[in-house]
């Protein structure tokens, strides 16, 4: 089977198309029945009422009136099409949270390096990159009629996948793109799988509502929710049985098609494994977009088996079957790759740096100050390279420009990310911008304070290149023990007597739990979305989530 892929794939670019009109008449279908129900209870009511005037009235049900059912339920099928695929595609990128690559994060930087690759291959298909920012593992491609053409992928795939990985992951997306398999999936989707997602998607009672408030809400919503619920089960019901029209030998060809660019079966095969195993983003990444995905976000006992229901009502086929057809390729084992990804991964331990730090003392008006580590000279607006230093215990005096560290600096002081100026809500010092798990971020050199986008979190906490002193690690592991504790009463947000401010814009941050699973403290600026973590408290989180990660 892969070998006919293998030959065929490129020959099919245009196969799919006549499947879209297969779906527009489908719509048509749906509304023409539902509106020829109406019009034969109409129909029928009139002549129930014709009965009591005159016995001589037959009921007719086959008439001309059909013809204008059909009419009619075109045109609303026309209209319904018409604004389901207008704007799909930003649509679907909102309902996911899609973001475009952060220009200053080393991770996106390699994401879009691999996107122009495998684009350039395929022969330069111009394709959007997009990022989904959550610790779940996937990807997914998408296309719309006007041309427009996307390939995204999760944070924590794009953090725990090597670079070959990568490559055969985004080859197989592009794979769905040239085949024009993504544009019959997008379309199907935005159907009636976007207003699924959409209705799903029902908020949540806030723990931080009084009683009162919760009861109130909690009537409001069971008065609501019996007609939404009714027409989610409707919606849910025709997005599935639309999902008959997208294939799931889709996902063979573009397998196939990605080994031909990247030459690398097993490099797909060890993707589509470490996704496989880890939480694909079932309940946050679009459970009713699942035909976009590579692989299905929630676990679905269908997809993993075969036979007529199996290929008729699923999207994606049995896991196990294509990494057996892809190592077939590489005349490899499927023992071999999972005896060698079910290793657990050992948490990178860091020695405590017990050095003396240099400190050096900084010339300002013929006065002199100090001591200062070479971090916190950063943090002096008024430090410049021809600023007189004289190192702690020394007579000697040289300029800034003469230590290497600060050489460097006062080049990359000229960057636009170092023109952004924050405070230090504890110290009142300026933060000293630092490159952090592949991103930037704000440090306080005086008490070692971080400050960072919330949006940056899900990054830093999937990412694995930074290792923990054995402190950090002993403090991670008292507040895991804490956290597995029952707590009924707990409230996530903390007292916090005096209150410290927004490094950018001076409000009051909210002093809370970063989460119930992880009971570390942080002050929230919820206007800026910026985030404070005290010392260790930023690696503390992070090696709690490697520890949970390890044992799964």
């Amino acid at each position: 089977m892969a070998a006919e892929n293998f030959k065929t794939f490129w020959d099919i670019e245009q196969e799919k198309t006549w499947r879209i009109f297969i779906i527009f008449a489908f719509l048509v279908g749906t509304y023409f029945v539902s509106f020829l129900v109406i019009w034969f209870l109409i129909k029928f009511y009139a002549s129930l009422r014709s009965a009591f005037v005159t016995v001589k009235t037959k009921p007719s049900f086959f008439d001309w009136g059909i013809l204008w059912v059909l009419l009619v339920a075109t045109g609303i099928a026309a209209i319904h099409w018409y604004h389901s695929n207008r704007v799909v595609v930003d649509r679907i990128l909102n309902i996911l949270g899609a973001q475009r690559p952060d220009k200053h994060d080393k991770y996106h930087y390699i994401f879009e390096n691999v996107v122009d690759e495998i684009q350039t291959a395929a022969g330069g298909m111009q394709v959007e990159p997009y990022i989904l920012p959550t610790g779940a593992m996937n990807a997914f491609a998408l296309a719309d009629l006007s041309g427009r053409k996307i390939i995204g992928v999760t944070e924590g795939l794009l953090s725990r996948l090597r670079r070959d990985e990568l490559q055969s992951v985004i080859a197989h997306e592009m794979a769905h793109i040239v085949s024009n398999d993504c544009l019959l999936t997008t379309v199907a989707c935005a159907l009636f799988g976007v207003y699924e997602e959409a209705l799903a998607r029902v908020p949540s009672l806030s723990q931080q509502d009084s009683d009162e408030r919760r009861q109130r809400k909690a009537v409001a919503a069971a008065v609501i929710s019996v007609p939404v619920f009714a027409l989610l089960f409707v919606v849910e019901m025709l997005n599935q049985l639309l999902n008959m029209f997208i294939s799931r030998e889709k996902e063979y060809r573009a397998d196939a098609a990605a080994v031909r660019l990247t030459r690398e079966p097993v490099s797909l095969a060890s993707a589509l494994y470490k996704i496989a195993i880890r939480w694909r983003g079932a309940g946050y990444s679009g459970d009713r977009l699942s035909p976009i995905f590579i692989l299905s976000p929630a676990h679905n006992l269908l997809e993993e088996s075969e036979g007529f229901f199996a290929e008729l009502f699923s999207t994606h086929p049995p896991i196990t079957k294509r990494l057996q057809i892809l190592l077939d390729l590489a005349h490899a084992e499927i023992s071999q790759l999972t005896e060698q990804l079910q290793k657990r991964t050992v948490i990178k331990t860091e020695t405590e740096d017990k050095k003396p730090v240099p400190g050096f003392f900084a010339n300002k008006n013929d006065a002199w100050y100090g001591p200062f580590n070479l971090m916190q000279l950063q943090a002096l607006d008024w430090l410049e390279p021809e600023t007189r230093l004289r190192m702690e215990g020394a007579k000697d005096i040289i300029t800034a420009t003469e230590v290497p560290a600060l050489s460097y600096f006062f080049k990359v002081r000229a960057e636009p990310i170092w023109k952004i100026k924050r405070l230090c809500p504890l110290c009142r010092q300026w933060l000293v911008v630092q490159e952090y798990e592949g991103l930037y971020l704000w440090r306080c050199a005086f008490c070692s304070g971080i400050l960072i986008e919330k949006d940056k979190i899900p990054r830093i906490i999937t990412r694995k290149e930074k290792g923990f002193t054995e402190q950090v690690q002993r403090i991670a592991s008292l507040v895991r023990g804490e956290s597995k504790k029952k707590h009924p009463g707990l409230k996530i947000l903390l007292d916090c007597a005096h209150r410290r401010k927004c490094p950018k814009c001076g409000n009051p941050m909210v002093h809370r739990l970063y989460s119930y699973a992880y009971h570390i403290e942080i002050d929230e600026c919820q206007k800026c979305g910026l985030v404070w973590f005290d010392e260790n408290e930023l690696e503390v989180l992070q090696c709690l989530t490697e520890i949970e990660d390890g044992e799964k």
